[in-house]
């Protein structure tokens, strides 16, 4: 008659193969889970920091574009000149890329005992050729600070927003939007300035986002500004 092993010997016989396969599927399976987890998290982290960095940069171009539409200077004298659209048309394929809106003259200049300059500063915007070669462009800020130079100087660039598709520039006289001004013609300023950009897609299956649009008021008048504006008051 055969003895039965005993608890202490069957406790030394370990595991079987079953159980092995079970627990490394098992195993296995958590881990996915883990790496799936992790990586999506990861993901979404990226996301959102490259979102809020595209939103600042957004928001800080913004804020320079609108101290320059603010800032803008009576057109005529000897440093600032007119607000002429179609002058900028016909400088529209330059060096720099292609120019949105005319020749601005704002008092953005920066004042300081290391700069022989006034306030009173020439900014343009383009939309300059990608650096990486694609199709979608940059929003760049040319500024040029020596308004009476002896010989051609050379304005400084700034490139404010990367992967646009698209900006344009659009004055308000008072009852409508318009894409032309001429303050030779008009012998005045616009009442606001609507400065739009579009950016591109995050991806390229994405449709297109709406353009931000950022609308400054022109504080400035000129005489016949004045004039129109007392003989409507008068009206």
């Amino acid at each position: 008659m055969k003895r039965r092993p005993t608890s202490s010997l069957r406790s030394r016989r370990g595991f079987t193969l079953l159980e092995l396969l079970v627990a490394t599927a098992v195993g296995a399976i958590v881990l996915l889970v883990i790496n799936a987890t992790f990586f999506g998290a990861l993901r979404l982290s990226n996301t959102t920091h490259d979102r809020i960095a595209t939103d600042l940069e957004v928001q800080r171009a913004l804020g320079i574009i609108r101290r320059d539409l603010a800032g803008i200077m009576l057109p005529g004298g000897v440093l600032s000149g007119q607000l002429q659209t179609t002058l900028a048309s016909s400088l529209t394929q330059g060096t720099y890329g292609d120019q949105v809106g005319p020749d601005l003259y704002t008092n953005t200049g920066k004042v300081d005992g290391w700069n022989p300059f006034s306030d009173v500063q020439m900014v343009d915007y383009y939309l300059a050729p990608a650096t990486d070669g694609g199709k979608n462009r940059s929003l760049v800020r040319a500024v040029t600070r020596n308004l009476l130079p002896v010989q051609t100087t050379t304005p400084d660039m700034q490139t404010l927003i990367p992967n646009v598709t698209d900006a344009v520039i659009d004055y308000y006289d008072g009852t409508e939007w318009t894409e032309a001004w001429d303050s030779t013609v008009t012998a005045t300023l616009p009442t606001a300035i609507r400065f739009q950009i579009t950016l591109a897609s995050a991806t390229p299956n994405q449709t297109a986002t709406p353009p931000i649009t950022l609308v400054v008021p022109v504080m400035v008048m000129t005489s016949a500004s004045q004039t129109a504006a007392t003989a409507a008051a008068g009206q």
